[in-house]
């Protein structure tokens, strides 16, 4: 089986919905991230690829929570089944995860045979899709979504019943309070990939006297793209133009970074011989510029608490 056996809704899609919670899909998506971009990956002697997937970007340091995650990650599975010729091929993509206090990021190593189907998840079209899925919060809404996207070409998707909707969503009697059960399956997952992804979902009930509801006529269409994958955009942007900066740009960077937060000037010197510092610094600007960070302060107080944390790490990783 190679690459061409790949299909994103069939593959992907089953191990995206073991991703429960929004850490384990920032994660997932900051990996990617790194994987596409070719930044930051390390080889160790026996040629195995490692991802570090910085805490800051994951806005998470205990490592209780982490680990929780790290287990939703590693549920993720590529599975090829060929029943003509009787074989099956299983690849768990990310097999180790490692996290040790203040060490600053995740560290995680890719499977060598997962590569050649991680790499096209990282195209075009199923890139975005991709994102779409990860920002949804709701399995029902990630659902939903791969179900209206495959149906999307025919803008509309007609006499969907209830019944049928329980079998897509792999729902058997848990819901007895049908009210509850057209909330939490049907109405707000499609609220939440309206707000969240690029399409756009309106839903007509079908009624008779007997049963109010029997299912829905849907309508699909498109729309911009906002919500949380705009979070994840502007992620993948931080990368892009933080290692596009020149030697002189990061000058520059740093002098303009030091007036703009009102910063001591030993700052700048510091920087310049404490990477770790550096890149927190940065990092802190990106994310403040994009709106992930709510100053309770002034801007001033909080980049100086980023620049303490970041000097604990750097001499808590190198006691002498």
């Amino acid at each position: 089986m190679n690459a061409n056996s790949f299909q994103f809704p069939n593959v992907l899609n089953r191990a995206v919905h073991n991703f429960e919670s929004a850490l384990s899909k920032r994660m997932f998506y900051v990996l990617m991230t790194r994987l596409k971009k070719g930044h930051d990956l390390q080889i160790d002697i026996h040629k195995n690829l490692w991802i570090e997937v910085p805490t800051a970007l994951l806005r998470q340091q205990h490592h209780e929570i982490l680990a929780k995650a790290s287990d939703e990650l590693q549920s993720a599975k590529f599975s090829f089944l060929d029943e003509k010729n009787q074989r099956f091929n299983k690849i768990i993509p990310f097999p180790v995860v490692q996290y040790q206090k203040r060490w600053g990021h995740v560290k995680i190593k890719v499977e060598p045979e997962a590569l050649q189907y991680l790499a096209q998840l990282t195209s075009g079209y199923i890139w975005i899709r991709l994102k779409s899925i990860l920002s949804l919060n709701s399995k029902y809404s990630q659902r939903w979504f791969e179900l209206f996207m495959s149906k999307k070409d025919f803008g509309e998707w007609k006499n969907v019943e209830i019944e049928y909707i329980k079998k897509l969503m792999q729902i058997g009697d848990g819901y007895k309070d049908k009210a509850g059960f057209l909330r939490r399956v049907v109405y707000e997952p499609i609220n939440e990939i309206n707000e969240k992804t690029p399409l756009f979902i309106e839903y007509t009930p079908i009624n008779n006297q007997k049963r109010p509801i029997l299912g829905f006529d849907f309508t699909i269409k498109n729309q911009e793209a906002k919500g949380e994958a705009e979070v994840f955009e502007k992620i993948e942007r931080y990368y892009d133009e933080l290692h596009q900066l020149k030697p002189h740009e990061i000058a520059q960077k740093m002098q303009n970074l030091i007036r703009e937060y009102e910063l001591p000037p030993r700052i700048y010197d510091e920087m310049v011989t404490n990477k770790t510092l550096l890149n927190a610094v940065l990092e802190a600007d990106a994310k403040i510029k994009a709106g992930q960070v709510t100053i309770e302060t002034t801007k001033n107080r909080y980049m100086g608490g980023v620049i303490k944390r970041a000097k604990r790490e750097a001499s808590s990783s190198n006691p002498n």
